[in-house]
């Protein structure tokens, strides 16, 4: 098995993920997910299992956007073997929102992978946001 053929599928499937929400394409998103996928993201709930939960998160998200939702990652590095794989990076989303304000914040993302019939599936999708320990609130101004 060529690891590093293994690893550009993986970048491939991360461009591909950004361009779908960039185009607010749902469904085609929700296809490169596993169907017991879970995800530990930046809103409640604590956490999601399964492909309707996540598809319902979706597209309140996307209601929450005037503009199209960009997104850039940095410091990306993925780690991969036969059948799982997973990845770490800094993400940046920012737009417009649904108040015309403009949105943009860097956060943590980490992403497990499983190989299935030729093809990597996300099944664990993890966002999460720094909070200062002294107040309790997010830090949504920090950048790599």
């Amino acid at each position: 098995m060529d690891l590093e053929n293994e690893k550009r599928q993986i970048q491939s499937l991360i461009a591909a993920k950004i361009k779908l929400i960039y185009n607010r394409n749902i469904d085609e998103l929700l296809a490169n997910y596993a169907a017991d996928v879970v995800s530990f993201d930046l809103m409640s709930p604590l956490q999601n299992n399964g492909i309707a939960p996540m598809k319902k998160r979706l597209e309140n998200w996307f209601a929450g956007y005037k503009s199209p939702i960009k997104q850039e990652t940095a410091n990306l590095k993925i780690m991969v073997s036969e059948e799982i794989a997973y990845s770490h990076c800094l993400t940046r989303t920012f737009g417009i929102n649904s108040n015309g304000e403009e949105m943009d914040m860097w956060y943590r993302t980490t992403t497990g992978y499983k190989k299935e019939n030729g093809r990597w599936l996300i099944t664990h999708d993890h966002n999460s946001e720094p909070i200062d320990m002294e107040t309790g609130k997010a830090m949504f101004g920090l950048k790599p």
